[in-house]
């Protein structure tokens, strides 16, 4: 477990917040925080604009992606889930289902899932 995740376990066992936190409720705070994240570039449509109202709202994107961490490592500490296990899993999984030879400078979802058929309908 990252040194950021287990702080966050431990920051929320010193309040006793476990009580407060299931799966739904954490699910729910970080749809908000989505949301809010959105909220700063939601009128926004030139990627020069997008780019020039992120760096005018670095602050607010920084404190966007702590909340979104936050609620992320909760929500991974409730789960009992690893976040460095499964970010591995996750790079590990896309190398193949998007290795560099067939997708740089792509779009990389044909189909519903990579060159891998991973998610093809059956």
């Amino acid at each position: 477990m990252n040194h950021y995740q287990e702080e966050i376990k431990k920051f929320s066992e010193e309040r006793n917040w476990a009580q407060f936190h299931d799966v739904k409720d954490l699910l729910l705070g970080l749809v908000e925080e989505v949301g809010e994240f959105r909220n700063i570039i939601k009128w926004v449509n030139d990627p020069g604009d997008l780019k020039k109202v992120m760096a005018d709202n670095k602050e607010e994107v920084k404190d966007a992606i702590g909340d979104l961490y936050w609620f992320l490592a909760s929500l991974a500490n409730v789960c009992g889930v690893d976040m460095d296990e499964a970010i591995r899993f996750t790079i590990e999984d896309n190398r193949k289902r998007y290795p560099v030879e067939k997708t740089k400078d792509h779009h990389t979802n044909i189909h519903l899932g990579g060159y891998d058929g991973k998610y093809k309908e059956k």
